[in-house]
């Protein structure tokens, strides 16, 4: 928890003085007793950080409005509303500092554990469910059959920042895992045999294994070993409260309407129940 919390402290010093690629104007963040406390400021710009995921949240390739799940359910709640959404992109353990000691209002996407609910509220409802899984290279997807005891020898890649579960949590302790900067970077270690499986989420990872050209070199493993579910996030402090109030009202409203369940299908994502 500890560590937890130092990296997210020092990751908000250096997001504070990182200009969203969505633009260099950032809105002021709320405080308790400030102009967002009890409630969101009518027309107030609204800072939305995350990372890149895919299907979820992703950044125009031409430097455009930004795509994905995400912006389109919070377009939809916000706007209509009266505010304005800014998407900014950071680095997962950044934009996580963004939402706990930083500017944004909103995170997109994190899976909830009770390491983060210390730190964050999250929304009510989840809006996507992800398989977690192991990727090895081609033919050796034989090596994770569902016993992570099994895994003892092997070299496993997992990436730094990512929640993995309970079942993986528990056993990493008993395993030689190492935690990397982010999925190219793991993918690329795979390819150079100096990992055996990379610990990942099927929906992240498909894209990036595309991109990299590397669809006839990696192999997905069976059985998952997790099926997350991810949130929208907030100010843990009062700050928050409006925020969380607006959307978890907005969220229902879509899944009332039949809307949510179109927006998902359009993107490819999986929505919980």
């Amino acid at each position: 928890m500890d560590a937890l919390r130092r990296h997210l402290l020092r990751h908000a010093a250096l997001g504070a003085m990182t200009v969203g690629m969505s633009g260099t104007v950032r809105a002021q963040a709320s405080s308790p007793g400030g102009p967002g406390a009890g409630r969101p400021r009518a027309a107030q710009q609204v800072v939305v950080a995350g990372t890149t995921f895919a299907r979820l949240f992703e950044p125009a390739p031409d430097g455009g409005k930004p795509g994905g799940l995400a912006v389109d359910l919070l377009d939809a709640i916000l706007i209509p509303a009266g505010h304005q959404p800014r998407y900014e992109f950071y680095p997962w353990l950044r934009a996580q500092a963004m939402i706990g000691h930083g500017p944004a209002q909103i995170l997109v996407g994190p899976y909830r554990t009770p390491e983060r609910e210390r730190l964050m509220r999250f929304s009510r409802q989840a809006f996507y469910e992800d398989a977690l899984v192991f990727y090895a290279r081609r033919r050796e997807a034989g090596l994770w059959w569902g016993d992570f005891q099994a895994l003892v020898p092997l070299r496993i890649g997992a990436v730094q920042g990512w929640v993995y579960g309970d079942r993986f949590e528990q056993a990493r302790r008993g395993l030689n895992v190492t935690a990397l900067r982010d999925l190219n970077t793991a993918l690329r270690m795979l390819q150079l045999n100096r990992l055996d499986l990379i610990a990942a989420n099927q929906r992240n990872s498909e894209p990036v294994i595309q991109e990299l050209g590397m669809s006839d070199q990696v192999a997905l493993c069976a059985p998952p070993f997790a099926q997350l579910r991810g949130h929208f996030a907030f100010r843990r402090d009062a700050a928050g409260e409006p925020w969380s109030a607006l959307i978890d009202a907005g969220m229902q409203r879509l899944r009332a309407s039949g809307e949510l369940q179109q927006m998902a299908a359009r993107r490819g994502v999986a929505l919980p129940d």
